[in-house]
């Protein structure tokens, strides 16, 4: 080949390799803006609710997008990565930055789904032991798991129980250090979601809920939308000045329909540690948990930390939350 060919050889391949360069960083960049439009506008179609859990992962797709358009000089759509990133940074910068702990009497709430009754109840047991906790709430509680649940050392420590088992995943629970009153079963929900009153230390009158609307996906993402919804209207319409809500949302920050329930004074315990995301579900495969379902949030109190760890048989990394009354 001659000295002319090659270099036009060469110039071609330049050019096809510049070409996708550039084609992948607008991708990326692409990636990335849609990433925030799932994170501000609610979605509510099967494929929007589900690629909104992966909200986190798309924004850092703007990482390499910056990378590969500086290489090839495309500045514009640099200074648009520039922004998308920052924009992206600020959408996940609540869960950063914390709130300082307002010191008072501790609270430890437990919260563990064990899959269709399947989770290893003893490792939730022992996590409440360690952790002194005050309360203890379950999803998907089958009978044969609250027996399990009955026949270990739990009511020694949480003696009052408020359980309405189920089949599949239906089954809620709610286990406390303290007379629970006032307990009532919420209407319209596919799973049961339970809510009872407790006298807990330096937080009288708190109101408990154990939550766990119905998955968007693989069912109706729309009856997702309705639940969720119906949860927001139920909690904001508590009169109780300390509320906890424990559960599985099958939510996560990024859909816009779980931040509408912190309002009204409602905070996530994960913002309010800084803890980041804490990715909980799922963990029966392995690569490990890649989304943050499960949550504790409290009106009236500040959670100081939150743990998770695994229960051997669940597909659900269980959570440790301590809160403090303000």
């Amino acid at each position: 080949m001659r000295t002319g060919e090659r270099l036009a050889h060469r110039s071609a391949l330049f050019k096809i390799v510049y070409f996708v360069a550039v084609v992948l960083g607008w991708a990326l960049l692409a990636a990335a803006i849609g990433a925030i439009w799932l994170h501000y506008f609610p979605g509510r179609g099967r494929v929007s609710t589900a690629a909104a859990s992966a909200v986190p992962l798309l924004i850092g797709a703007g990482i390499p997008a910056l990378v590969i358009l500086a290489l090839t000089r495309r500045w514009i759509t640099v200074v648009l990565t520039v922004i998308a990133l920052g924009v992206g940074i600020w959408t996940q910068a609540p869960l950063l930055r914390g709130v300082a702990d307002p010191g008072g009497d501790r609270i430890t709430v437990v919260q563990a789904n064990i899959k269709l009754g399947a989770g290893d109840v003893d490792a939730v047991v022992a996590r409440v032991r360690s952790s002194g906790a005050h309360l203890l709430t379950i999803e998907e509680m089958t009978p044969a798991a609250l027996d399990r649940l009955r026949r270990t050392d739990l009511r020694s420590m949480l003696p009052y129980e408020f359980a309405v088992p189920g089949t599949g995943g239906v089954g809620t629970g709610i286990f406390s250090r303290y007379p629970l009153r006032n307990t009532a079963q919420l209407t319209d929900f596919g799973l049961n979601n339970l809510r009872a009153d407790v006298d807990l230390p330096g937080a009288p009158a708190t109101t408990v809920f154990a939550v766990h609307p119905i998955p968007p996906y693989p069912y109706d993402p729309a009856r997702w939308v309705r639940e969720i919804k119906l949860l927001r209207d139920t909690l904001h319409a508590s009169p109780a000045e300390n509320v906890i809500v424990s559960g599985d949302f099958n939510a996560t920050w990024d859909h816009a329909q779980f931040r509408a329930l912190l309002r009204n004074g409602f905070r996530d315990a994960t913002e309010q540690v800084g803890g980041r995301w804490h990715f909980t579900y799922p963990t029966n495969h392995w690569y490990g948990p890649l989304i943050g379902i499960d949550h504790v949030l409290a009106r009236g109190l500040t959670a100081v930390s939150l743990n998770t760890f695994d229960v051997p048989g669940s597909d659900h990394r269980a959570l440790e939350v301590s809160l403090t009354a303000r």
